[in-house]
This record gives C-alpha cells, sequence and structure tokens, in this order.
C-alpha cells in the first residue's frame, strides 16, 4: 500500500500532524514492504507537478483538517480521476469554546494578513472555514479520527473510523527529567497547547491545587505551554513553575520530570480530544489523574478518574501525595505495559486494515445542500430553490 498524508500544520503549532501524519508515515515506512509519504497541504492545493505525481501513486490520501479554499477543489480534482482521497483531524472545530484560540478562525473565518506596505490587517475568510468543513468532508471516501464521540458528530458527513492516536516507542525511551528535583520534592502538573484553559477553569482543579499547596509545602505545581493557566494558579511564585513550549525531543523529559500528571478534561469539546495524554503519562510510568469522562474511559483501569469538583480533584490528589511510593510502583506496571501496546509499530496492522476498508468501501454520498444553502443565505445569496424558480 502506497499511502500520501499531506499534513496541516506549520511548525509552530505542530502538534497534531505528527499523530495525525507522521508517526503513521514511519511506522509504515518501517515495514520495508508497504510506503507512506508526507507532505505539506499548501502544496496540495497548489498542484504542483511533483504533487500530481505523489498522488499519482497512492493508493489513498490523506487530508489533514484544513478542507476549506483550493483544498477542497484539489479532493475534487483527484476524486474524478478514481483517487481515493481520505480525512483526518482530531478536534472538535465545531464546539471550540470562545477562549480557545482557533475559535475566531474556524467559526468567524479571522486571519491576519500582511499588506505590501508591511502592515497588519485582520480579514475574514468567506465562508468561515468550518463551514466549508462541512461542504468539504463529503467529497471523500471516509476519515479517520481518535475520538468516538468525533466520529458520531462527524458521520452525518462522510464515513467515520475510529483510529486511536498512538505513540513513538522510540522516543519515550531512556528519557531524563528536564526538572530533576529532590526526591522528597513532589512536582505535579500539566503540559500542553493552548486549548486547554477552560478545562482547568471549569474542572475544579485550580481551587484544589490551591487547598493542596497550602497543606504540603513540598508539593511544586509545573504547568507548561499556556501562561494563562499558569497566572490563574493563586500559589505563590515559591509554589508553582512555568516552562515555555519546549523543542520535541524534550517533551518526553518534560512530562517525565512530574511526579503526578493531570489531565483535566471539561465540556463537549474537551470530550471529543484524544486519550492521548494520559497514554503519554503512562508511557513515561507517571502516575496520572484525569477527569472521568468517555474520553479516558478505555484508561481508567491505569489511572484515577474523578468528577470535576474541587472536592474531588483535592482528594484524589491529596490520596495519590500520601501514597506515592505504591502510585509509582503501579505506573511502572500495567499502566505501563498496555501503553506499551499502543505504540505504532504494534498497532499498524489495525491502522492499514482500516485504510484498506476506506480503499474497498463504496463511495458513501452525504447530503450537503443544506450546508450550501445556508452558506448562500448567510452570505445575502439567493438560496437554491430561489436560483432554481429563477
Amino acid at each position: 500500500m502506497i499511502v500520501t498524508y499531506f499534513y496541516g500544520d506549520t511548525p509552530q503549532e505542530w502538534n497534531c500532524s505528527n499523530y495525525n501524519c507522521v508517526i503513521p508515515a514511519r511506522a509504515i515506512n518501517r515495514t520495508g514492504v508497504h510506503e507512506a509519504y508526507l507532505a505539506y497541504l499548501n502544496d496540495f492545493q497548489a498542484n504542483q507537478p511533483h504533487i500530481q505525481a505523489l498522488c499519482e501513486k497512492s493508493d489513498i490520501i490523506f487530508i489533514e483538517r484544513n478542507f476549506f479554499g483550493d483544498v477542497n477543489t484539489m479532493a475534487m480534482f483527484w476524486k474524478v480521476r478514481n483517487k481515493v482521497v481520505a480525512g483526518v483531524f482530531d478536534d472538535a472545530y465545531d464546539l471550540l469554546h470562545p477562549l480557545n484560540i482557533p475559535h475566531k478562525f474556524w467559526n468567524e473565518g479571522t486571519v491576519k494578513v500582511t499588506k505590501p506596505d508591511g502592515t497588519v490587517i485582520e480579514d475574514n475568510i468567506k465562508p468561515p472555514p468550518l463551514r466549508q468543513l462541512k461542504f468539504g468532508l463529503p467529497l471523500v471516501k471516509g476519515a479517520t479520527m481518535p475520538s468516538v464521540m468525533l466520529c458520531k458528530d462527524w458521520g452525518k458527513y462522510t464515513k467515520t473510523y475510529y483510529l486511536r492516536n498512538v505513540l513513538e516507542f522510540s522516543e519515550y525511551q531512556n528519557v531524563t527529567r528536564l526538572h530533576p528535583h529532590d526526591e522528597k520534592e513532589i512536582y505535579i502538573g500539566w503540559c500542553g497547547s493552548l486549548s486547554h484553559l477552560d478545562s482547568f477553569l471549569s474542572s475544579g482543579i485550580i481551587t484544589a491545587l490551591d487547598n493542596v499547596c497550602q497543606k504540603h509545602s513540598n508539593v511544586k505545581v509545573l504547568i507548561s505551554g499556556d501562561k494563562r493557566i499558569f497566572d490563574e494558579l493563586p500559589l505563590p511564585e515559591n509554589s508553582k513553575i512555568f516552562q515555555e513550549f519546549v523543542q520535541k525531543p524534550d517533551w518526553p523529559r518534560l512530562v517525565k520530570s512530574l511526579d503526578i500528571g493531570l489531565a483535566p478534561l471539561t465540556g463537549r469539546y474537551d470530550l471529543r480530544r484524544s486519550w492521548i495524554k494520559g497514554l503519554e503519562y503512562m508511557m513515561l510510568q507517571v502516575p496520572w489523574i484525569g477527569s472521568d469522562c468517555i474520553t479516558y474511559n478505555e484508561l481508567r483501569w491505569y489511572g484515577l478518574l474523578v468528577e470535576n469538583t474541587a472536592q474531588a480533584w483535592e482528594k484524589a490528589i491529596t490520596e495519590t501525595i500520601n501514597d506515592i511510593d505504591n502510585a509509582r510502583k503501579y505506573a511502572k506496571g500495567e499502566p505501563y505495559i498496555f501503553a506499551l501496546s499502543q505504540t505504532s509499530d504494534l498497532q499498524l496492522d489495525n491502522r492499514l486494515k482500516i485504510y484498506q476498508e476506506i480503499i474497498d468501501s463504496e463511495f458513501d454520498r452525504r447530503d450537503v445542500m443544506s450546508e450550501i444553502n445556508q452558506t448562500l443565505v448567510d452570505h445575502g445569496a439567493p438560496s437554491i430553490k430561489e436560483i432554481y424558480d429563477k
């Protein structure tokens, strides 16, 4: 099988593309039997000659996330040439919280544009990317997603396939701490993207951490990535540590610095995330506590899942602190063994089976006329019926 992934992340936001495209491509190429290629989505929509050659020889072409503009045009271009085009994405763009930075982009199409004189202004993509995604997905044969809830939501636009995010085994071996500390100190924390502020504000965990640190002078809270979360913690400076974004090789070292990992999730958007944060803690043998929700349901035997109340979080964190030696011992056992089974190489057969299923499936047309019609009306154009009546 020959697979081509067109990834959507830029170097500044690199995260999703690693799980959706890069890790699977590496595993495929390690087989020596199948082939995988990676290319930037902007090159796909530009339809450059070397991209055309790549698509021509591919058995399946994956588009990551950005089904808007000329990406949709090129999806149709290859569809009518009898090539199998599929999608892959891992976020609920239709449920983004207003505090989530990409919210304005997906829902309003807000982008920053640099004019010839160097002035930066705001402009808007029309129709907004979210609307274009809804009538772009039916152009493809199917889409893989690492969340059962995402699969359910987007199944009305195309066939959806639940495919869990997995880890690259080699990246998590012989990892040393980026923040070494005395064994008597306990680092509790979270490392992640800019899309989790509401996960902290609405889960009760901020109050819980404040109470825990007041009662345990040896506890420090380590937050990495989103300074807004760090600033919301009402803790003295000597009780909390902020780490800026780190380069990819240092990421496992940063997570390994934690004695207790946190994974708070709240709301409809968070219920559609992948399980990757819990799985990563397990691979690094870090005891972890997460919100009791469908996202981590398959991992509930390997971590401590709690209700989203300050009392529940404080109780779970306190009990883990008081029993930290046993928590560390357990993290090295069943949770670690399970995480090892979820590496990219060991899960490759399942991935290729799903890819083959997409290739062999009949094209299942989804009705997108209602989406297109609403787009016309929202932008002051005649509806499809009005056009037809004329």
